[in-house]
């Protein structure tokens, strides 16, 4: 049982095949940071930092491994590595991939990690309770309810599995012996956070505070790829339990943390041995990142630094955790949740006039003083890029958001060029390309490039330094914006295609006579605004008002930049033709 002052980490571990395995390495990733930040002579265990660990699938037995047999990293990616290859070897496949012939696989795979240890060979650790390192895995009965295997004592009446049957139960083999009958029904589900964080509540002290919950996952897909059939042929969103748990704890900072390779499960097949080299791969590209290495140095310092935002093991299962009063937490919809309404979404950017004669006359002033500096110095001084600097924040302030991230984007380039991405100079007009982007409703644009600007800020001012930890706030945020985004898209697809399937290109007067005229033009207003929002946040942009700055080609902006407007841009625009 902890004591009062415990602070209690949990790991949870995604099924997902061979690409489990891309877990392994990012927990050994962990797990030598902190070796390297503790001046550790060996690597440590996940065991002696993690009071719980649970998983399903592939991700189940990487729990056995970590968990029951107590492995270090490095032997876990050995082990996990030869049992992946067992299991999904390509050679003598029968009835693809049948499950009798799954289950052979599942147990003389764990049978050669283990023929050298001295572990025993019950599920059940016979050396008694331990304060961390407890693990389980989770499997589903014919019936579809879900039966958590422990290796630890729980309950009356607790069967002893082998680690064996333990194995070959959460990888979703069938066991027909009595209570032990799992079918094959993980494909459905494949992430276990929900499972682990109610077993916390059960297992562990509900006064004890928790300082770190890690879920781990086999890689994610590409947006448009994210809905999965299930069995009963509906359709489920890929990360939804995810999206779940950051709901659940947006107001308790720095306690969640997922990590997740982007796009591998789109590059990377789940049930192919040859593919582990693949796997490897996107996940050291993937690790290598600099955003995604301040990220593992925030989940070290969690480990062995003890800190805690306070949240206690009983509120792990609550819908949110320490929700914020509802005056504070009511919000209005952003325009990308795509909500039905009578009225249309777009801003009307043509009511905006481009010419306006003070904004033309405060820029040309800042422009003048720009090619002062740009001849005498140098367009890449210092002196010329404070100028692009403020002639940006002008642009901003008057709304020409398109105007301002070229501006932006070519102060960028040359400071980049003159100072190298590690100058905190570079980093200043790298965050004001995000913030033209961020206005400019190109969230997916904006988080990639604020994941490389707190990987730089962390580098070169330290993962604790008040501008890293400020930026990582700021990324949340925009993950947070990000996911809404996407559930603005997906939700807007659902209304454009309901609205299409309802069409089906029936005339205009029988659509009317089937639900009404006012009926008809509320449908057609949804859709309308739909297909809006799924191609882009409306924003008021002066450079795209009538006559504006895009109808012109930014020739202007260009010109004073000295960059020069290419034929493809143009032709984009529709600005000339491709005789072509």
């Amino acid at each position: 049982m902890p004591s009062d002052d415990e602070i209690v980490n949990i790991l949870s571990l995604d099924g997902g095949g061979v690409r489990a395995l891309s877990e392994v390495m990012m927990l050994d990733r962990i797990m030598k940071r902190i070796q390297e930040k503790q001046g550790l002579t060996e690597i440590p265990k996940p065991c002696d930092y993690f009071h719980l660990t649970g998983g399903i699938g592939t991700g189940g037995i990487a729990a056995i491994l970590f968990g029951r047999l107590r492995m270090t990293t490095t032997e876990a990616l050995k082990g996990y590595e030869n049992i992946a290859s067992e299991i999904f070897s390509t050679r003598k496949r029968r009835l693809e991939f049948s499950i009798d012939f799954r289950e052979e696989k599942v147990e003389k795979g764990m049978k050669n990690i283990m023929k050298d240890r001295k572990d025993g060979n019950l599920m059940r650790d016979e050396k008694g309770e331990r304060s961390t390192g407890k693990s389980f895995v989770v499997a589903r009965r014919s019936d579809g309810s879900l039966r958590r295997i422990r290796a630890y004592r729980h309950g009356q009446n607790q069967l002893d599995f082998t680690i064996y049957e333990a194995a070959r139960a959460t990888a979703a083999s069938i066991e027909s012996s009595g209570d032990r009958y799992f079918a094959d029904d993980t494909k459905d589900y494949k992430n276990p956070i929900r499972e682990v964080l109610e077993e916390a509540t059960e297992v562990l002290d509900n006064t004890a505070k928790v300082g770190c919950v890690l879920s781990l996952g086999a890689g994610t897909k590409e947006i448009n790829n994210r809905y999965e059939p299930t069995k009963d042929g509906k359709k489920r969103h890929a990360e939804k339990p995810d999206n779940d748990m950051r709901r659940r704890f947006a107001n308790v900072p720095h306690t969640y943390f997922r990590l997740n390779v982007y796009d591998m499960a789109d590059k990377v097949e789940a049930n192919k041995s040859h593919e582990i080299p693949a796997v490897k791969s996107e996940t050291e590209r993937w690790l290598g990142t600099s955003a995604i290495g301040g990220v593992i140095d925030r989940i070290g310092d969690v480990l062995t630094k003890g800190t805690t935002s306070g949240v206690t093991v009983e509120k792990l299962t609550q819908d949110e955790i320490n929700p914020k009063p509802k005056q504070e937490a009511a919000t209005t919809h952003p325009v990308s949740h795509a909500n039905s309404n009578s009225k249309q979404l777009t801003h009307n950017n043509n009511d905006m006039d481009p010419d306006d004669p003070t904004y033309r006359s405060e820029q040309a002033a800042l422009w003048a003083q720009y090619s002062e500096y740009a001849s005498a110095l140098g367009p890449s001084s210092p002196e010329s890029l404070t100028l692009l600097a403020r002639i940006f924040k002008h642009m901003l302030t008057h709304k020409h958001l398109s105007c301002s991230l070229r501006v932006a984007e070519e102060a960028y380039k040359r400071c980049l060029a003159r100072d190298g991405p590690s100058a905190l100079t570079t980093c200043s007009h790298l965050g004001s390309i995000i913030k033209a982007q961020i206005l400019l409703g190109e969230v997916f644009r904006a988080y990639d490039l604020h994941e490389e600007l707190v990987g730089l800020f962390t580098k070169i001012l330290g993962p604790e330094h008040a501008i890293t930890q400020q930026a990582l706030e700021t990324l949340e945020e925009l993950g947070e914006n990000k996911r809404k985004r996407e559930w603005g898209m997906e939700s807007a697809m659902s209304i454009m295609r309901k609205h299409e399937d309802w069409v089906r290109g029936r005339p205009e007067a029988v659509l009317r006579a089937e639900v009404g005229d006012e009926g008809y033009e509320q449908r057609d207003r949804d859709y309308v605004n739909a297909v809006v929002v799924y191609v882009a946040v409306p924003v008021e942009d002066v450079c795209k008002a009538r006559g504006g700055c895009k109808e012109r080609g930014f020739r202007e902006v260009d010109s004073r930049l000295g960059i020069s407007t290419s034929k493809d841009v143009e032709m984009e625009m529709g600005l000339v033709d491709d005789f072509s």
